[in-house]
């Protein structure tokens, strides 16, 4: 049974990366993702009931979390999460600060907790962390902490099973955050790997040790996703390659040291190479594109000037590889053998 368990959330994590990619219809049938009778199907059935025709992507997106949700539950031996209720409506920016006071005097503790058991965003939770983000948008001078209800309390946050412990510690680069979370997260990277809410919950902990601040501002006028995912929502999955920890983690965990040049760069820095190789979902689980792109394109921790040039730029060589897709395994293969089959520009 274990077996299976794990086919099927391999699988229904794979097609969650496939829903949000950027060309996912509007409306999906599952019948056009996994076989009936599958180890997939099978757990998307017992988890949301019988799937139905096609449904909006949001909604398809989130009954493949809930399977997930149940997945991970059985392989850890707890009792499967019920469906999210729709959230209330989050704290508006305003009373984060005044909640942070009031949850300090009900739990007791000081403000900044060195070590701590992992723990993970509920649903509510993620919409009381966008909340937290959007009022330093609108103040960005304000308390950079995040609130401890949202980190501590159980309205907004369970303990993840199991005797997984992280202790704060600022991130200056990729390398540092993934280094360090690699080995802690490495018992259940198969369970954390795309977790919303463990990764959520990740980025508001080491949020005030990770954000840039300028000026005595901080500087979050991004993406939510760069600390937070939303977890029903399509798109976030398909800009969670932002988030700044996930991001690392994924990238150490994939090409290693490969990956030198993306890894040794600034946490928060997403430039031209870092966008693109982290947003195409097919670039980055190649084994040898990332490094073929970095061989190509990137000088020591230098990115090559022209490297965007419309002859033998970075544009051209995705359209190349697309092109030699229907004639090589281009993305299963060796940077070294990629070179040999590309045109000589």
């Amino acid at each position: 049974m274990t077996g299976r368990a794990t086919e099927a959330l391999q699988r229904l994590r794979e097609i969650r990366d496939e829903l949000g990619a950027e060309d996912a219809p509007l409306r999906v049938n599952l019948r056009d993702y996994a076989a009936p009778g599958s180890p997939a199907w099978d757990a998307f059935v017992e988890a949301s009931g019988l799937p139905g025709h096609k449904v909006r992507l949001n909604t398809m997106v989130a009954r493949v979390n809930q399977a997930i949700d149940a997945l991970i539950a059985q392989l850890l031996g707890i009792e499967a999460p019920p469906p999210a209720a729709p959230p209330p409506e989050a704290p508006a920016p305003h009373e984060i600060e005044r909640l942070a006071e009031v949850a300090d005097d009900a739990l007791g503790e000081p403000r900044r907790i060195e070590r701590q058991r992992l723990r993970r965003l509920t649903p509510d939770g993620i919409e009381y962390a966008r909340s937290f983000l959007a009022g330093l948008r609108e103040d960005p001078g304000g308390p950079i902490e995040p609130p401890r209800d949202l980190l501590y309390g159980d309205a907004y946050s369970v303990r993840f099973p199991g005797e997984i412990e992280v202790e704060r510690r600022p991130f200056r680069t990729r390398r540092e955050a993934a280094e360090y979370l690699a080995p802690i997260l490495e018992p259940v990277s198969r369970l954390v790997a795309d977790d919303a809410g463990v990764w959520s919950w990740l980025g508001m902990f080491y949020f005030a040790d990770v954000v840039r601040v300028e000026g005595g501002e901080a500087q979050v006028a991004g993406l939510d996703e760069t600390f937070v995912v939303h977890r029903g929502n399509a798109l976030s999955y398909q800009r969670r390659y932002r988030h700044y920890l996930w991001g690392s983690w994924r990238l150490y965990e994939q090409h290693g040291e490969r990956a030198t040049f993306l890894l040794n760069q600034r946490i928060t820095a997403f430039g031209d190479i870092p966008t693109w190789t982290f947003g195409v979902g097919r670039i980055f689980n190649s084994v040898g594109v990332v490094p073929l792109i970095l061989r190509l394109y990137t000088e020591g921790q230098t990115q090559k000037r022209g490297f965007f040039a419309s002859r033998g730029g970075l544009r051209q060589l995705v359209r190349v590889l697309d092109q030699l897709e229907r004639t090589h395994d281009v993305y299963g293969m060796e940077p070294d053998a990629l070179l040999r089959v590309l045109p000589s520009e």
